[in-house]
Parts: structure tokens; C-alpha cells; sequence
């Protein structure tokens, strides 16, 4: 075993020492997840981190699926020239990084345009225990819902997302049933509105969950597309959904992120309400890593980072070492390290305009951490100092 990978193991069993760990009843997947979910909550990412080793290795944590190891290249993206909030002032929000009872909390989505849906967890086990919906422009709060404490004294809530006037979310618990929840964006008591078992061994559950009109959709971790009324009522599989996991409602793909993969995230994907069926092309000695519904992200045969159309089209190539797990939101924003040999902080990248703005986030010699956006693309937001930076993209013309 070398030097890095003697690190990277250390620290990572380091931090699985330091979790709080789940009953031993739960399949032993579910209890590895949780964990990761739990780090991630502890340090205030939203749905993923970046975390840079010694030696240069980059270990990435996304999803509550997996952890890969990836080489470092000799340099990252270009460091941006101005902070974020100066490039795009417009799209930039801070709010304070702890909510009520000084608990952290972070921001799940944007229930509208000026406010956003905010999830409290506990700070010493990142169990999400409230959702909030908070005004942007006055800077108040209210509280929308507290979780329901799970039968069987364990459980965690996960997959918070809002549409049609609802925050719709699921659980887990150590009997292998996920639990669909729903509760008015208003405020009130929150409705069981389905059940779906888990398949033993998939402990991760569901893997993607979005309210699409008056149902809430969702995907498996070993695969399987559902629905189920958000009024509540029978969870009933999506005709040709087998096996296919949620990308974005209506399109459904294969292979998922995690449990079977093997080759390109979202390859092949359908529409499910038109028909329409897509497959990504790869060319010879080509490392397409996932696709969206129109963008896909890879690495060219001489290591050279790329974007484009699933399609073939629209090539573009990318300086350095993007270091990311999912294509460009809004089909054109991600976010990156910068550094020349090792990161040394985080900026947000414009495809269409090449602008890019500094996030702020430095490395400092410690793990470095790279934000995601919420499940609509959106949102992106991360904690800095004792601020949440929340960046609305669709502000971004």
C-alpha cells in the first residue's frame, strides 16, 4: 500500500469512527450510507462532497451510493477572477448558517423564487428532525413540519423536495420499508401517503424521489420507477420503469448511480410520457462518466475533461481536473476546484459565457468540500464561515 492510499484509508476510517452508527438489524449497506449521510450533514453539504487527500488523490462522496478514488491531474480549473457575489450578484443569497435552537440547517430547494425550503438536523448525528420555509427577503422563518419519530425508534429522513404546494419526502427504517411522506408547503401534521419494501441488501433505499403534478415519483437504488398519489394510496410501478432509475421526471434511465452501474450514468434513458428514447455516445478510448437528459460529462483518451450533447454534439472541453460527480446544471453551471497540483479553493463555471465566480471555500492544507445543487438544478448552496451562501441559477441570464 503506498503513501496515498494509506491516507485515504486512514482518514476515511477515521471519520467512520467518529459516526454514530445505526441498530445492527439494518442491512449492513444502510448502516454504511446513513454513516456517510450523517459525515456529510456534519460538515453542512447538501448532497455531496469532493474531499482532497494527501498525495493528490480526490475521493468523492455523493448520494449516499458511493465513494471513488480518482487521480488527481496536474492542475484543476482555472482560479475565477472576482467572488461569486461580485460576478453574479444577482443570484447570490446568504443566510445564517444555523437555524432555530442553533441547529444547522441547510436548503433543500426553493419553494418559490424568494423562498426557501430549509432542513434542521441535530448537531451531533445529522438526523433531519424539521423543515422551515424561509423568506428570503425578510429574513424570517416558520416552520412547515417536524419529522415524525419512527415506530421502531430508528429511522432517518431523506430526499426532501417541494412541488404542487407539498414537501414530499421518505424514511427508512430497520424493517426494510421505505415510507412516503407528504406534508402542505402551509404547514401542518405530516401524512404517511405510501410504503414500499426495500429489497434486502438494498439498504440505500431510494435513490431519486420529485413530485411530478399529483403524484410523487421515485426510483429505487437497485432499480425500479413508482409512483403513488400524493394524497395518498397504492405505490404502483411505471409501465416499462423496471429496472430504471429517476432522472428527470419524465425521463427515466439506466444503468443508476449505484447498486448495478456498469458503464455510463443515465446511457440510455426514456420518456415516459412521449416514448422517446435516448442512448449517449461514446467514442473509442472515451470515459463518459453520467449523463443528464441533454449533457454528458467525460474524460478523452489523453485525460482531457469534456462536456457535451448525450448526442455527440456540442463538444467542449474543460481545463484540468473538473471535480465533479454529475453533467452541468441548467445544462450549463458546475462547480470546480481550482489549484495547480492540489486544490486550493472552489469556484462556479459558466459553459455558455466562460464567466466563473469564487466561492470562497479554501482548502487550507484540510479536506475541501464541493457544492452541489439541489434536485431541480437550481439551488446551489453551501456553508461558509458562519454564513449559507445559497445561488439561485436560474437568476443567471
Amino acid at each position: 500500500m503506498n503513501e496515498v492510499e494509506e491516507t485515504l484509508r486512514r482518514t476515511f476510517g477515521q471519520a467512520a469512527d467518529q459516526a454514530p452508527r445505526l441498530p445492527a438489524l439494518l442491512p449492513e449497506r444502510l448502516e454504511r450510507v446513513h454513516r456517510r449521510r450523517r459525515r456529510r450533514t456534519r460538515v453542512a453539504l447538501a448532497t455531496a462532497a469532493v474531499v482532497l487527500i494527501a498525495g493528490g488523490t480526490v475521493a468523492v462522496v455523493r448520494g449516499g451510493d458511493t465513494t471513488t478514488a480518482v487521480p488527481a491531474a496536474q492542475s484543476f480549473s482555472a482560479k475565477p477572477a472576482a467572488p461569486v457575489e461580485e460576478v453574479w450578484p444577482q443570484a447570490v443569497e446568504k443566510i445564517p448558517a444555523k437555524g432555530p435552537g442553533d441547529r444547522p440547517w441547510r436548503a433543500a430547494a426553493l419553494i418559490d423564487d424568494r423562498t426557501a425550503m430549509m432542513v434542521a438536523s441535530t448537531a451531533d448525528a445529522g438526523t433531519a428532525e424539521a423543515v422551515y420555509a424561509y423568506d428570503l427577503d425578510k429574513g424570517v422563518h416558520r416552520e412547515i413540519a417536524t419529522m415524525p419519530e419512527p415506530e421502531s425508534g430508528h429511522g432517518f429522513a431523506g430526499g426532501f423536495t417541494v412541488g404542487n404546494g407539498h414537501v414530499a419526502w421518505w424514511s427508512g427504517t430497520k424493517e426494510r420499508v421505505a415510507k412516503l411522506w407528504t406534508v402542505p408547503v402551509s404547514g401542518g401534521e405530516p401524512k404517511l401517503v405510501g410504503s414500499q419494501s426495500i429489497k434486502e441488501g438494498d439498504g440505500s433505499g431510494i435513490d431519486e424521489l420529485a413530485i411530478a403534478g399529483d403524484q410523487i415519483v421515485f426510483s429505487l437504488y437497485t432499480g425500479g420507477v413508482f409512483t403513488v398519489p400524493l394524497a395518498g394510496g397504492t405505490v404502483t410501478p411505471v409501465e416499462k420503469g423496471a429496472g430504471m432509475h429517476l432522472l428527470a421526471w419524465p425521463w427515466i434511465g439506466t444503468p443508476g448511480q449505484g447498486g448495478e452501474p456498469h458503464g455510463t450514468a443515465y446511457a440510455r434513458i426514456q420518456n415516459v410520457e412521449t416514448g422517446e428514447t435516448r442512448t449517449s455516445v461514446t467514442q473509442p478510448g472515451e470515459n463518459v462518466r453520467i449523463c443528464g437528459v441533454t449533457i454528458c460529462l467525460g474524460r478523452t483518451a489523453q485525460g482531457e475533461g469534456f462536456f457535451r450533447h448525450r448526442d455527440g454534439s456540442g463538444y467542449k472541453a474543460v481545463a484540468g481536473q473538473v471535480a465533479m460527480m454529475n453533467p452541468p446544471t441548467q445544462d450549463r453551471f458546475y462547480p470546480s476546484a481550482y489549484g495547480d497540483g492540489m486544490p486550493a479553493g472552489v469556484g462556479l463555471y459558466d459553459l455558455d459565457t466562460g464567466a466563473s465566480g469564487d466561492l470562497g471555500i479554501r482548502a487550507d492544507g484540510q479536506p475541501i468540500p464541493i457544492p452541489t445543487t439541489d434536485p431541480t438544478g437550481r439551488l446551489l448552496s453551501y456553508p461558509l464561515g458562519d454564513q449559507l451562501y445559497l445561488i439561485d441559477l436560474a437568476r443567471i441570464r
